[in-house]
């Protein structure tokens, strides 16, 4: 945190905002994947694993194209800021389809897992957001 940061009455800007989210995000996902890939290994072995971490991977990837969108757009105006948010949801939407579609036949991981880790990785984004605004509001 930069001294600017701590100081009383400082108001961060959304640029500030978005990079703070999207940082902790990634910190959050690398925890959430270690500790997880950890629990699968001495749990329930190596087709856990890939499937908890392939479930982390796309969840994480998802939620950062918000991230990245909305840094992208937070200076325009906001009919286009919604639009370009509306369409990386429908692109999300369309890639998740593919890749769950395109993963539906592979045996190399356990579909529960990827179900866990896509999961595990919402809450562990949405939670990062909710607290950073939080922070930031307070």
């Amino acid at each position: 945190m930069k001294k600017k940061e701590r100081e009383p009455g400082h108001v961060p800007s959304l640029a500030e905002t978005f990079t703070t989210i999207a940082k902790r995000t990634l910190v959050g996902y690398a925890i959430l994947a270690a500790v997880g890939a950890t629990i699968a290994t001495f749990s329930a072995g190596r087709g856990v694993v890939w499937g908890f971490l392939l479930g982390v991977g796309i969840a994480g990837a998802a939620m950062g194209l918000t991230v990245v969108v909305m840094m992208f757009t937070e200076k325009r105006s906001g009919v286009s800021d919604m639009a370009a948010l509306l369409g990386s949801y429908i692109v999300k939407m369309i890639i998740l389809f593919v890749a769950f579609v395109g993963l539906r036949r592979s045996d190399f991981f356990d579909g529960t897992a990827v179900l866990l880790g896509f999961v595990a990785a919402i809450i562990v984004s949405l939670s990062v957001d909710l607290w950073t605004i939080a922070r930031t509001r307070a």
